[in-house]
């Protein structure tokens, strides 16, 4: 066998003394750098976990904020259109209210009118009644001659009288 790996070109020695050099220098490694690269990593591997972690309470955070996001605005849009609604139905309020107020004032208007037409149509036939009343009463005097004023006053009043019925 020594044969063999002679031929392959082994020296047996040299093989052993590199193989204590290798166990020696891994016995070191272990000893020293082993446990700090075994902490590294693990420590390495602590953080990428947080680090997925946050970003899925990160995920999670953001979709309750999102649904969130959407009550307020679900109820941003309701409160106004309640305040829309109100204001329609205070504008429609104030406009029957206005309404209301310019139709008692035009009535108030046209009554006040009304009255002062009657007090003219009054006075007028009051006045035509004293004018015709004195044609008549020059009339008859002119046609009957002198009457006494009963008999005058009786026939004014006649014509008067018919004037009124003619009406």
């Amino acid at each position: 066998m020594s044969d063999m790996l002679t031929k392959l070109g082994i020296d047996w020695k040299l093989f052993i003394a590199q193989l204590v050099n290798f166990l020696i220098l891994f016995l070191v490694l272990r000893f020293f750098a082993w446990k700090a690269l075994v902490n590294a990593l693990e420590e390495r591997r602590a953080k990428i976990r947080q680090g997925v972690d946050d970003a899925n309470k990160a995920e999670t955070r953001l979709k309750e904020i999102e649904c969130e996001r959407g009550d307020v605005l679900a109820q941003a849009r309701q409160e106004a259109a309640k305040i829309i609604e109100q204001a329609e139905a205070k504008a429609q309020t104030l406009k029957e209210e206005k309404m209301r107020l310019a139709k008692n004032e035009i009535e108030q208007q046209v009554n006040e009118a009304k009255d002062v037409i009657k007090a003219e149509r009054a006075e007028a036939y009051a006045t035509l009644k004293q004018e015709a009343g004195r044609l008549i009463a020059a009339a008859t005097g002119k046609i009957v001659g002198e009457l006494d004023d009963k008999s005058q006053k009786k026939l004014i009043d006649d014509a008067i009288a018919e004037l009124e019925a003619g009406k």
